[in-house]
C-alpha cells in the first residue's frame, strides 16, 4: 500500500515539475477553415493544453503526405490553445485532404521543451477557390445572436455542406464577453454541418464590437490582410465584405471613450476606392457587396448607417455592383434599383431567414428562406 502510494504521488511531482497536469491532451474545437484562397487556406482548431499545432497534408502517389506547421520571425509556432496553420502554395480548384496534428508542449522553457502526447483528428478535405469556375452558390445568415438552435436549422435547411462558401454576416456573437459564446453555439454548430470543408467568411456587426472579448476575436478567425474588410473571388462572383462598425457615434457614453469608429470607417473608405478600380472587381461577371448595417439615409438604423450612407454610398454608386446585403434590421426588405438609391437592388435579411445564392456568368438567382413560412422571395438578377 506503501508503495503504491509513494508511486501515485512521484507521478503528481513529476507532473508538477513540468507544469502539466494529468489530463490527456485532446482536440476541443474544430477544425474549422478560413480565408480560401485559390492558393491557400487557413485551419483553425483548439485543444484543451498547449501544443505546437500542425496539419497533415495528405497528398495523392507518388507525392509523400507533409507535415505543416507556421512561422513567425524565425520561430515554429507552438504554445496555446487556440491554434491556426496557413497552408499555402496550392493549385486553383483543386481538392486536398488534410488531418489536425498537435504535439503536447509539458515544459515550454529555454533548453528545456519537453513534449507529450501527440494527437491526430480525422481525415477531412476542402477545394480551393477558383476564379474561372462557371458556377458557385453562397450562403448568407445574420443576428443569431449566440442561437446555436436556430444556426443549426438554417445550416440544416440550407444544405450548408454543399455551398461553396458560407458568409456570416455579424451579430452571429452577442456582446462578446466569454469564449463559450463563439465556440459553442457558432464554431461548434458550423463544425458539425460544413466548416471542416468549406469555409464561413466571418464579418463583424456593431455586437461583435463589445465586450471584453471583442479585441480577442481575430484570434479564433482569419482575414486576409488581417482586416475585416476584404474581397474573396469565388467563380463568377467577387465579393466585397465591408465592416460597418458600431452603430452610435463614438462619443456615446456606452463606449465610455475607447471607440474611434469614425477614422476606422474613413480608413476603411481609402482602401474601398482603391479596391473599385482594381481589375477582379470591374471585370467580375458579378459584384455583391455584403455589410452587417443597410446603408441608408434612415434616422431609424441610427448613427453608423447615416455615417455609411454620407460617406460610403456615394462610392458605391459611382463604381456599381449587382447585390448588396444587409442585416441588423431583424426585418426582411428588398430594396430594387431605384429604392436602393444605387442603381442596384439592395437585400435586408431578416434574423429569421437565411439567403441562398447560385450565380453563373450571366445570371445570379436569390433565394430569401424563412424557416417558417419557406421561400418568401426569389428573385433573378442578369449580368451587366
Amino acid at each position: 500500500m506503501r508503495k503504491n502510494f509513494i508511486l501515485i504521488a512521484s507521478l503528481f511531482l513529476f507532473a508538477s515539475a513540468f507544469g502539466q497536469s494529468t489530463e490527456s491532451l485532446r482536440i476541443t474545437h474544430g477544425p474549422w477553415l478560413q480565408n480560401l484562397t485559390a492558393e491557400g487556406v487557413t485551419v483553425c482548431w483548439t485543444t484543451n493544453l498547449p501544443a505546437v499545432p500542425g496539419v497533415w497534408m495528405i497528398r495523392t502517389k507518388p507525392q509523400t503526405d507533409s507535415l505543416v506547421r507556421n512561422s513567425t520571425d524565425g520561430l515554429i509556432n507552438a504554445g496555446g490553445t487556440i491554434h491556426k496553420v496557413r497552408i499555402s502554395g496550392l493549385q486553383p480548384g483543386m481538392k486536398y485532404a488534410y488531418k489536425l496534428h498537435s504535439v503536447e508542449l509539458m515544459k515550454f522553457r529555454p533548453y528545456q521543451i519537453y513534449y507529450g502526447d501527440t494527437v491526430k483528428g480525422k481525415e477531412f478535405s476542402f477545394t480551393t477557390q477558383n476564379h474561372t469556375k462557371d458556377t458557385t452558390r453562397f450562403m448568407v445568415v445574420n443576428d443569431i445572436h449566440n442561437n446555436g438552435a436556430m444556426l443549426a436549422g438554417f445550416l440544416k435547411s440550407g444544405n450548408a455542406a454543399e455551398q461553396d462558401l458560407l458568409v456570416y454576416n455579424g451579430d452571429i456573437v452577442d456582446n462578446f464577453e466569454t469564449e463559450s459564446q463563439l465556440l459553442g453555439p457558432v464554431i461548434d454548430t458550423s463544425v458539425r454541418y460544413f466548416a471542416s470543408n468549406v469555409p464561413f467568411a466571418f464579418i463583424r456587426g456593431n455586437h461583435e464590437a463589445r465586450g471584453v472579448m471583442a479585441r480577442k476575436l481575430k484570434d479564433y478567425l482569419d482575414f486576409p490582410d488581417n482586416h475585416y474588410y476584404y474581397s474573396i473571388d469565388q467563380g463568377p462572383v467577387h465579393f466585397v465584405m465591408l465592416d460597418c462598425g458600431e452603430d452610435k457615434p463614438d462619443d456615446n457614453r456606452y463606449y465610455y471613450g475607447l471607440a474611434d469608429f469614425d477614422n476606422y470607417r474613413l480608413q476603411q473608405l481609402e482602401w474601398l476606392k482603391e479596391h473599385m478600380k482594381t481589375a477582379a472587381y470591374r471585370n467580375a461577371a458579378f459584384r455583391v457587396i455584403i455589410i452587417h448595417m443597410p446603408i441608408l439615409p434612415l434616422k431609424a438604423m441610427g448613427y453608423g448607417s447615416l455615417f455609411l450612407y454620407d460617406h460610403f454610398s456615394p462610392v458605391i454608386r459611382d463604381a456599381g455592383a449587382d447585390l448588396l446585403i444587409a442585416g441588423h434590421a431583424h426585418k426582411h426588405l428588398w430594396l430594387g434599383a431605384l429604392l436602393s438609391g444605387f442603381g442596384f437592388p439592395m437585400l435586408i435579411n431578416s434574423n429569421t431567414n437565411f439567403v441562398q445564392v447560385e450565380a453563373t456568368n450571366q445570371t445570379l438567382s436569390i433565394r430569401v428562406v424563412s424557416e417558417t413560412d419557406g421561400t418568401i422571395l426569389s428573385k433573378e438578377l442578369q449580368r451587366r
